[in-house]
């Protein structure tokens, strides 16, 4: 899926099943953020992450250039989360927004 959500007119890519080995096997990613899981992004630079250094495992936004997860930007503390609150407020950039999951 890769589409703009209305209202918020963000841009949500989930990555299809079949590319998530090789998006999770690029680069330095696992090294730079173990126990990681990348299933999408904006489509450009942020990926969205599941991170499972925590349980339950949230999901957070990392730029492709962050070097470890003090660069991760809070966005749903599930998947059924964010996408029930993705289409009024798209994503979040700034880490000191309050989740509203």
């Amino acid at each position: 899926m890769a589409r703009f959500v209305p209202p918020a007119d963000d841009f949500l890519m989930i990555n299809a099943l079949a590319e998530l080995i090789e998006v999770n096997e690029a680069g330095d990613f696992q090294e730079r953020f173990p126990r990681s899981v990348v299933i999408g992004g904006d489509g450009s630079r942020e990926m969205l992450t599941y991170d499972f250094q925590q349980q339950p495992p949230s999901l957070v936004l990392l730029d492709v250039s962050a070097q470890d997860w003090s660069s991760a930007i809070q966005q749903a503390t599930s998947f059924s989360a964010l996408l029930e609150q993705f289409p009024e407020t798209g994503w979040k950039w700034d880490d000191s927004e309050p989740s509203p999951s």
